[in-house]
């Protein structure tokens, strides 16, 4: 599985046990750093349900008996918070960009 794939994979499992999920982003570092094999797998969760506490990134390591063979952070803010990251008024960990948004796939939603 390519680091694109478990980065769909993982979001749409996000999506699936988090309610309050509206929107997941990649988060990027320089294509010389996104392109080492050690580099985690970085998600921004917009979450209507998480307090307002700013950039906490949280990591986990590669589990790969579960399928997950890239270690990952993820990255929950609220809405508000997340307008302020792209107003730029709130930063990311420096040398981190915001990436492309990973849709929830169809069906995923959780009633």
């Amino acid at each position: 599985m390519s680091r694109d794939d478990q980065a769909r994979s993982l979001a749409a499992a996000h999506y699936r046990v988090e309610s309050g999920i509206t929107d997941i982003y990649r988060l990027l570092a320089s294509p010389e750093i996104e392109s080492r094999p050690d580099e985690p797998i970085k998600l921004l969760e917009v979450n209507q349900d998480t307090i307002a506490a700013g950039i906490m990134p949280l990591q986990f390591a590669a589990a790969p008996a579960e399928g997950l063979h890239f270690s990952s952070i993820i990255v929950e803010v609220a809405p508000r918070e997340f307008e302020s990251i792209r107003q730029q008024e709130l930063l990311l960990p420096a040398g981190w960009q915001l990436g492309g948004l990973l849709p929830n796939p169809a069906g995923t939603a959780v009633a």
